[in-house]
């Protein structure tokens, strides 16, 4: 009796009807019952579901894209003949893939990887029945890429700079096959066989990939009408090599490039003691990374412009996608305290910036004030004595200096006029003069002294904290009183010096006893055992005293080239000593001997072996001398030359060791592909992979949102082990995972908030997909001198998209249906043939206008960059393109305009 009770009130049951529950249509999605909830509180949850998985597609095409750079960094020892080597050949090594193959490939592969993913699965999951949703994303992802990303690429060159494509064989191929695929794509649907696909069309359309491939490939060996290489000799095995090969150039090894780029970097700094071993061990890693670097002037900075080390798309899609979610940084971060914060006050110490995203450092652009001349001597009954102030530097401002006298021996009032008062240089003014009157009082005194002083005025350094006016050395100028009127004797004040490598510059001061009249004295450096250019900078010059002035310097240059140990020195010639000279000291010699009874001895040494000797001695250094003279009826002192020696930095060698070695572990963890597991979940589970100290409050927050995907990504094998080959197979199944959740996501949003799949797909997901690229293709416009690589980007996913997008899942479909029910693939034309068609004029346009830009000189004779006009012009153009594609697009897929 109770089972039949309970049988009856089973059957009185009604359960709920989840197939008629409104957008309920994924393949995965949803994984719960729905049917409670708003469409306004669902719309939000799939929203931030999808924007979520963006994030995680993003990170998961880092690890994939680490892989594929692991697999096309791939190298070969290669040997080429050197007869100057003793071994008769040098081995180098040799990329085995090919940049524009890689590119188009697996680079390819791994940045359309969820349009292409995206789709099959929706085929398959739809069972094999064409959607909207795959299709719609391949398309809109183009236009993205072609009119919007180019666009930005074009307007992140500077004013005035320019990008050009260097190989444009091989860009007119992509372009070509990038407007082509989506030409053929609508002559399949709409014109060969209206909405439907046979086997053969789905063939071609996936063989068209390899041909593109191909053909890129002879373009970029330049196989159709190829030069003769200029040495038939210079062949091997892995074909022609000419002086513009990798294998010409013989790259320097890692460890010889780091112990140069090191040292060169701290021979740069005027005190690189002040930079602690940790920043300057990013800084180097960070110069190793560059090719290339010119000095130019910014922003009132001298800015070290660096050109990045020719890097793949895998690379910069990885330093993008890590930037943004705060993940391990493949560049080194400067430390925030050597950076300038661009509207800060610049300071007079020497630092590391970043002006313009340039690293480069803080130019002494100050104007620089001083006397010209350390002290001066003048007779009583002079009058009055003028005082020279110059001014170097920057001359584009005014500048300030004030002025005023104290007594030493001399007392203001009996023996001079005391003056105070402020100097103003004009804009390119150099030099002003301070008037002080001497009282000449008639009565015998012995030489008496008293002194000028510059200062910087209060107000100056109250009112501009950036210090503009900077004292030099010479800022007190000691005035004597004395009664000589003869022009005096100039001689070096000692005859030998010893200098600091590290000094910069060497001042050798020039006496002159009397002061009477203009006296100018030549002079010029030369070699004894340092050399001019290596470790010192020659120069021949003119010193001019002026009347009054008795103490004046002769300024070398020092070149640091830290070497620790070391004994260079140079000398400063005055005068030639004369042969009878010469003579004279041989004759001396001789007659020492004759004085001490030994001349029968010494006699025949001194003539056969002595006398030859001495001569060979003193030419040996007087072959050097060049003859110099002195005006104004002054004279030479005894000390006409003086030996300058230049001594090493101890401390230099061993810090420049100490920062080698953190440089090496600092790129060896930045290297793509280096990581083992333990690493991996390391760096997952910290912000900026472990590098906490330049984390800022956005890394924090991105790390925060993507923490759970990092560590579930850890577990793919770390693209180090099989060559990179596992990590690429794992990745690749992550991102299919990831893909079909996506595509579930933006269906049941776009049903949710009444949008169209079409339309759902060339915005929503089309942005998501494409963003990462938009970065990195902005990267490579700015850091690499041709434009190849950032159209290259585009034009070449484009055609791959297509390609494998959509001939990969049309094989899979087309071969399915033949075999099932013998007929062919149906496919409705509808939205996508029209989206299609629009897209393939208005990318013709598209690609018309950059090749004008690279001819036109008018558009700037650049595909990137150019006159400010003509480049604001192309982004707005190429801005528009992309709105009237997407506005078109949308209104006839609602039917608000007929299609094809």
């Amino acid at each position: 009796m109770r089972t039949d009770v309970m049988a009856n009130n089973l059957t009185n049951i009604t359960c709920p009807d989840y197939t008629q529950f409104r957008c309920n249509t994924g393949i995965i999605l949803p994984l719960i019952i729905e049917s409670t909830w708003s469409d306004g509180f669902r719309g939000f949850i799939y929203l931030t579901g999808l924007l979520w998985s963006f994030l995680a597609i993003s990170i998961i095409a880092d690890i994939f894209m680490c892989a594929i750079e692991v697999i096309t960094s791939k190298t070969t020892e290669v040997k080429v003949a050197r007869p100057d080597l003793e071994e008769g050949f040098e081995t180098v090594k040799v990329r085995v893939w090919n940049d524009t193959v890689a590119n188009l490939t697996l680079m390819a592969l791994g940045s359309s990887a969820p349009e292409i993913l995206l789709s099959v699965i929706e085929i398959v999951g739809n069972k094999f029945h064409a959607g909207e949703l795959g299709p719609g994303t391949i398309v809109g992802s183009a236009s993205f890429n072609l009119f919007v990303i180019i666009a930005v690429c074009v307007y992140s060159i500077p004013d005035g700079e320019k990008r050009r494509i260097h190989r444009m064989k091989v860009f007119l191929t992509t372009a070509f096959f990038a407007v082509f695929a989506y030409g053929w794509i609508y002559i399949v649907l709409a014109v060969q066989t209206p909405n439907e696909v046979e086997i053969w069309e789905a063939c071609v359309t996936f063989a068209f990939f390899p041909v593109l491939v191909i053909l890129a490939f002879l373009a970029d060996k330049d196989i159709c009408m190829k030069k003769e290489p200029k040495d038939k000799r210079l062949e091997i095995e892995l074909g022609n090599v000419n002086e513009d090969t990798v294998l010409m150039k013989r790259p320097k090894s890692e460890d010889d490039r780091m112990q140069e780029v090191v040292s060169a970097f701290m021979r740069s700094m005027d005190k690189p003691e002040k930079i602690t071993e940790e920043d300057a061990s990013n800084i180097a890693a960070l110069k190793m990374q560059v090719k290339t670097s010119t000095i130019i002037i910014r922003a009132g900075y001298q800015v070290l412009k660096y050109d990045e080390m020719p890097h793949s798309r895998a690379w910069y899609r990885v330093k993008v996608s890590r930037e943004l979610l705060g993940g391990q940084r493949i560049n080194p971060r400067i430390s925030s305290n050597l950076q300038r914060p661009r509207n800060g006050a610049a300071t007079t110490n020497q630092r590391i910036v970043e002006v313009d995203g340039l690293l480069g450092y803080d130019v002494k652009l100050t104007t620089e004030i001083e006397f010209d001349a350390v002290s001066c001597s003048v007779m009583e009954n002079c009058g009055t004595v003028k005082i020279i102030v110059v001014r170097t530097g920057d001359l584009s401002a005014d500048a300030s200096v004030s002025y005023e006298t104290f007594d030493g021996t001399a007392n203001a009032g009996d023996d001079y006029v005391s003056v105070s008062g402020t100097l103003t240089f004009g804009p390119k003014e150099t030099r002003k003069e301070i008037e002080i009157e001497i009282i000449d009082d008639n009565v015998w005194e012995p030489d008496e002294t008293f002194f000028v002083k510059l200062s910087i005025p209060e107000s100056d350094l109250k009112e501009n904290g950036r210090n503009y006016v900077k004292l030099g050395r010479k800022v007190i100028n000691q005035i004597t009183i004395i009664n000589d009127d003869e022009p005096g004797t100039i001689e070096f004040t000692k005859p030998s010096y010893l200098v600091k490598e590290s000094i910069g510059t060497a001042y050798i001061p020039l006496q002159r006893t009397g002061a009477d009249g203009i006296v100018n004295v030549e002079y010029r450096t030369s070699d004894v055992s340092g050399k001019d250019g290596v470790h010192y900078r020659g120069k021949q010059g003119t010193v001019t005293f002026e009347h009054g002035e008795d103490l004046k310097n002769i300024d070398i240059e020092i070149i640091n080239d830290h070497k620790t140990k070391k004994d260079e020195n140079f000398q400063i010639v005055l005068t030639l000593l004369q042969w009878c000279r010469i003579k004279s000291e041989l004759m001396a010699a001789n007659s020492k001997f004759r004085r001490v009874g030994l001349n029968d001895i010494y006699k025949p040494v001194s003539r056969s072996i002595l006398y030859p000797a001495l001569l060979l001695l003193f030419v040996r250094v007087l072959s050097q001398i060049t003859i110099l003279s002195v005006s104004g009826g002054a004279t030479l002192g005894h000390t006409q030359k003086t030996v300058v020696t230049v001594v090493g930095d101890d401390e230099f060698d061993g810090l420049v060791r100490r920062v080698v070695a953190k440089t090496h572990l600092k790129l060896l963890k930045m290297k793509l592909g280096s990581q083992s597991w333990t690493e991996q979940f390391t760096q997952a589970m910290t912000v900026n992979g472990g590098d906490t100290e330049s984390a800022t409050a956005a890394d924090y927050a991105m790390h925060f949102l993507t923490f759970g995907f990092k560590v579930i990504f850890a577990i793919v094998p770390p693209p180090s082990i099989w060559g990179g080959w596992a990590c690429f197979a794992v990745s690749l199944g992550f991102i299919a995972i990831l893909t079909a959740i996506v595509g579930d996501l933006a269906g049941i949003f776009g049903c949710i908030i009444g949008l169209k799949p079409t339309v759902v797909a060339i915005t929503f997901v089309a942005l998501g997909t494409s963003l990462p690229d938009l970065f990195a293709s902005k990267i490579l416009a700015t850091t690499e001198p041709y434009a190849d690589n950032s159209i290259g980007n585009v034009t070449g996913s484009n055609s791959v998209n297509v390609f494998l997008g959509l001939g990969l899942p049309w094989v899979i479909a087309s071969i399915y249906w033949k075999v099932t029910a013998n007929i062919n693939f149906p496919v409705d034309a509808g939205s996508t043939g029209f989206s299609v068609a629009l897209y393939s004029v208005a990318a013709i346009i598209a690609i018309a206008t950059l090749i004008a830009r690279h001819y036109a000189p008018i558009l700037g004779a650049a595909e990137l960059g150019g006159p400010k006009i003509p480049k604001i012009v192309t982004v707005v153009f190429f801005i528009l393109l992309w709105l009237l594609y997407v506005l078109l697009s949308s209104l006839q897929a609602y039917g608000h305009i007929a299609g094809f």
